[in-house]
């Protein structure tokens, strides 16, 4: 006997939000990590060079997610107070605009690689594998930017595990892609960095339009006929609550570029070590990732019901659940530090210094989950504003400040820089846990009233 189908009520339960979630980011912090790891055995300036042009590729995912998550907190809340047609509206002004910045992106790279590459002070064989890389992932970024923003609908409504499948197959064809690419099966030539880029950008795009196909069988609608319905105030309903998002994922990312700057001129070894330290990372905070997200759309879909007092209790304990799983986490990485790092580069200054770097992560990671789900839940809220002013401050007053100080001005080198990452995240998750107890994010809520489900 077939199973009835979930009610949107019981998809937005925390657990059967979160799992597909954390599933399909430690799957991609696998993929991540492979990259790097296929690059290693072809070049360490690949590996430095693909961790530089990377985090410009996050400049991009940035502004598709000013989008994707304006989108998603009112989808979910119109959902969460049974006004449909409103987050069917939502949807597909979340599609125009995104195919929209799709586009503007990326005639940007295309023209402008060069120059942003030629920013940074790298090596000849460094910067030559950036441009490569920037040039193509960039200027073909239109599978990144749909895959975000047609993820982000699937999620909206619940359906995190069909999103999970999507992005874990595509990213499996990207592995298969990059193996061609790197290791010559069959007789092929290595295409280097320049295969590696276009298995992403294919991989991408194969992405979009499967996750476009799942969207009509779920029977989400996305009536794309009703674009030139939409009043402005729609499309301005989306960007109002992106550009905040965007002003705080944005200055955390060019705040991490000035970081990633200060490092390149300790050198490549520093670079490097970097590099290795931000991909293991991503394995440590990807359960508080997932966390987080899942939070958002529960609190979008409960303050649309105006479910208040049970959404602060809520959040208030899945940050503690991340706390502890951050912290545990963290510790098992810490203590096979030398073993995991050793499966990446076979240089042993490159293994000492990321090694120190994962004992530096302790500190880092224990505050990054405050951040990733509180302001998530802010952020879900409608409360967007509060986490963009506070980041402003603290990224740049204290992780970037501390990092040019302590790292480079007095030459603590790679291992400053990176506590005063951790310093950042810990004041500004410390006064984010403040925003939320104080309950004065009830005053943005954008849905004013509950209707029936």
């Amino acid at each position: 006997m077939a199973k009835a189908p979930k009610t949107l009520q019981q998809r937005m339960s925390i657990v059967a939000l979160t799992w597909p979630i954390f599933v399909e980011t430690l799957l991609q912090s696998l993929l991540g990590i492979s990259d790097i790891f296929m690059l290693s055995h072809y070049s360490d300036n690949a590996v430095a060079a693909v961790g530089l042009t990377t985090q410009l590729m996050f400049f991009m995912m940035v502004m598709s997610m000013m989008v994707s998550t304006g989108a998603s907190i009112l989808i979910s809340q119109n959902n969460g107070a049974g006004q449909s047609q409103q987050a069917v509206d939502i949807g597909v002004a979340s599609v125009a605009l995104s195919l929209g910045l799709a586009l503007i992106m990326g005639a940007s790279m295309f023209f402008g690689a060069k120059g942003i590459i030629g920013l940074f002070a790298l090596e000849h064989d460094v910067a030559g594998f950036g441009y490569d890389y920037l040039v193509i992932c960039g200027s073909l970024s239109i599978g990144l930017v749909m895959n975000i923003a047609f993820a982000a609908i699937l999620r909206s409504y619940g359906f995190t595990r069909s999103a999970m499948l999507v992005t874990s197959s595509t990213g499996l064809m990207n592995v298969i892609g990059n193996y061609i690419a790197l290791y010559s099966p069959f007789g092929l030539p290595v295409y280097g960095v320049t295969g590696v880029a276009i298995s992403t950008v294919t991989s991408q795009i194969i992405g979009a339009v499967i996750m476009l196909m799942v969207i009509r069988y779920k029977k989400i609608p996305l009536p794309l006929q009703r674009l030139k319905l939409l009043p402005r105030s729609t499309y301005w309903s989306v960007m109002r609550i992106g550009l905040l998002n965007a002003g705080e994922m944005l200055s955390y990312n060019v705040a991490q570029m000035t970081i990633i700057y200060f490092i390149s001129q300790m050198g490549t070894l520093s670079l490097t070590a970097y590099t290795y330290g931000l991909n293991i990372s991503r394995f440590i905070y990807c359960f508080a990732v997932a966390l987080g997200q899942a939070t958002q759309i529960q609190t979008g879909y409960y303050v649309g019901k105006q479910w208040f007092d049970e959404i602060t209790v809520r959040v208030q304990r899945y940050c503690l659940v991340g706390f502890i799983a951050s912290l545990v986490i963290v510790l098992v990485f810490y203590w096979q530090r030398f073993t995991i790092v050793g499966w990446l580069s076979e240089n042993e200054e490159v293994i000492q210094l990321t090694a120190l770097l994962l004992a530096g992560s302790i500190a880092l990671e224990t505050g990054r989950v405050f951040n990733l789900v509180i302001i998530s839940a802010l952020k879900g809220a409608g409360d967007v504003a509060f986490p963009v002013r506070v980041g402003l401050f603290s990224m740049w007053g204290i992780g970037v400040l501390l990092a040019w100080f302590f790292g480079l001005h007095l030459g603590y080198g790679v291992l400053a820089a990176w506590l005063a990452v951790a310093a950042d995240e810990w004041i500004r998750g410390l006064i984010m846990v403040y925003r939320w107890r104080s309950g004065r994010w009830q005053r943005f809520t954008r849905i004013p009233a509950v209707t029936a489900v």
